[in-house]
């Protein structure tokens, strides 16, 4: 936060509306994608992957180290 606020200063970045208005066009952008179907070739590596490991699925990984 104290970068941008430097930044700001000097002159350098964007306006609070700028970046507000950039955030929305991004958020459209990314939710349309959201909207896409997932291709086929995904759809079906992501089965093969759920068959491979049957025993994961229904437990929690600990990811502790």
């Amino acid at each position: 936060m104290a970068d941008e606020d430097n930044l700001r200063r000097q002159g350098i970045g964007f306006s609070d509306d700028i970046q507000s208005k950039i955030g929305t066009q991004l958020k459209s952008i990314y939710d349309s994608v959201l909207d896409e179907p997932v291709p086929d070739r995904i759809a079906m590596l992501l089965q093969q992957l759920e068959e491979a490991s049957p025993a994961d699925s229904g437990r929690e990984r600990n990811n502790d180290g």
